[in-house]
């Protein structure tokens, strides 16, 4: 066996330990996962190689002065295997893409119609399909705009300009999910560890959140997506709308109903269905396993380094989680409520800094999440701060030029992770900051 295969198998045994509740199975594919990157070590990305060297760093002296509870191991070898498969799994419906011609058609749909809705069609767009599918919404609509854009006579720097005006919409979309998407991992994990905050609690504000973020980006591109639309020079009808509705309502039907009859979440029914659905397609197609077997390998291995990353990502805020003294930290806040819009404030700030540093979000959101568990436990009111991280992730998606995300865009562009993260992305960023800002001092006074 090639050790390559060692991806889609942990993949497949993550996937396995889901359906079935057996968490040995989740050990299994941590170990395939952790097997295949010490091989390939040396092949990864600068940044993933220095993040892991940090992560082992910080995990030796997590053992060597905290001393954890064996029970702590299982813990994160869980926690690496969802989150590596994750990426692996939804990104497979780059396969798809590449062959259906309805997919390459959702570009000329999206470019139609008036300028007013032309940019905040494309990001709900993005944002719905990136609630479901999370990375691979931005597999699926950056790789069908590649093939969509191969159509046409355009120049090079048309071409540029085009990629760079719908990849930032739809990074910009998938910015809205940890804002309003119930299956999306802060909700997730603040739901988790404070029951008493709902998705329906905390959307409101997201939703507020969202639509200045929507307002401030609407104006600079949506001149972007008019010229790449003049461009273009195409006012024919897009074909096959009707079938891809369709075929995306009985998808999301069916994750829907799997995690109606189960115990899945609906990010996991998607981690479940959309390999299934894209292998089941493959092999209808090819009439070949050993093809789609390499087709889905050489896929994950292109997306190696994002995979590395969430699964370091996963592993330190699992890590600083445990040996962290939140307690003492929360008893310490709890003792003036100034704190609270402090913290919050802090929430905001320290995601994006230490996501713009190479520290993953879901790093920060854990560790947050826990602290203020311990808030909610001594009585505190913590939806400000809460508010304060919701943004903060959002923000620390598009600004972090280590993100996966980000390494996404930068893949299919050919531009550097920084060049989109900061270059694109820059002002929008400092212009929606205050906006935010003021939305955190509204929850705080109503609050109070």
């Amino acid at each position: 066996m090639k050790p390559v295969v060692l991806l889609p198998l942990g993949v497949a045994l993550e996937l396995f330990g889901l359906l079935t509740q057996l968490h040995w199975f989740s050990w299994c594919a941590a170990a395939s996962f952790a097997l295949y990157f010490l091989l390939h070590f040396t092949r990864l990305n600068p940044y993933p190689r220095w993040l892991g060297i940090v992560t082992l760093a910080i995990l030796l002296a997590a053992v060597w002065f905290a001393q954890p509870g064996a029970e702590l191991w299982p813990k994160l070898a869980s926690s690496v295997a969802y989150y590596t498969s994750f990426l692996g799994a939804l990104g497979l419906m780059q396969l798809l893409a590449q062959r259906l011609p309805q997919l390459r058609e959702l570009h000329k749909a999206l470019l139609s119609g008036s300028k007013v809705v032309l940019y905040p069609r494309y990001v709900l767009t993005a944002g719905s399909i990136g609630s479901i599918l999370n990375f691979g919404m931005m597999n699926l609509l950056c790789g069908t705009l590649t093939e969509h854009l191969k159509r046409y006579s355009l120049t090079d720097q048309q071409r540029r300009n085009g990629l760079r005006s719908v990849m930032v919409t739809t990074l910009r979309g998938f910015a809205l999910v940890p804002l309003l998407a119930p299956t999306s991992v802060t909700i997730a994990i603040i739901s988790r560890e404070m029951p008493e905050q709902s998705w329906s609690t905390m959307v409101p504000y997201g939703a507020v959140a969202a639509l200045m973020m929507i307002v401030v980006g609407w104006r600079r591109e949506t001149q972007g997506l008019l010229e790449l639309r003049d461009n273009i020079g195409d006012s024919s009808k897009a074909d096959g709308m009707l079938e891809l509705l369709l075929g995306s309502l009985v998808g999301l039907g069916a994750i829907g109903v799997l995690a109606s009859l189960s115990s899945l979440t609906a990010s996991q029914s998607a981690m479940v269905l959309v390999p299934f659905g894209v292998i089941s397609y493959l092999l209808w197609r090819e009439r070949s396993p050993q093809l789609v077997l390499r087709e889905v390998t050489e896929n994950m291995a292109s997306m190696h380094n994002e995979m590395f990353i969430f699964g370091c990502a996963a592993l330190l805020g699992g890590v600083l989680g445990a040996v962290a003294p939140l307690e003492e930290i929360a008893a310490w806040l709890a003792q003036d409520p100034k704190y609270n819009i402090l913290l919050a404030v802090g929430s905001l700030f320290s995601t994006i800094t230490l996501a713009v540093l190479g520290l993953a979000p879901i790093v920060s959101l854990s560790l947050i999440a826990g602290l203020l568990a311990q808030l909610s436990l001594l009585g505190v009111p913590i939806m400000t701060p809460a508010v304060g991280l919701m943004c903060g992730f959002s923000l620390a998606m598009i600004f972090s030029p280590f993100g996966p995300s980000t390494l996404i865009l930068s893949r299919y562009s050919g531009e550097t992770p920084f060049r989109v993260a900061f270059g694109w992305n820059g002002r929008f960023v400092l212009t929606v900051m205050p906006l935010l800002l003021l939305l955190i001092f509204f929850t705080y006074w109503q609050q109070s």
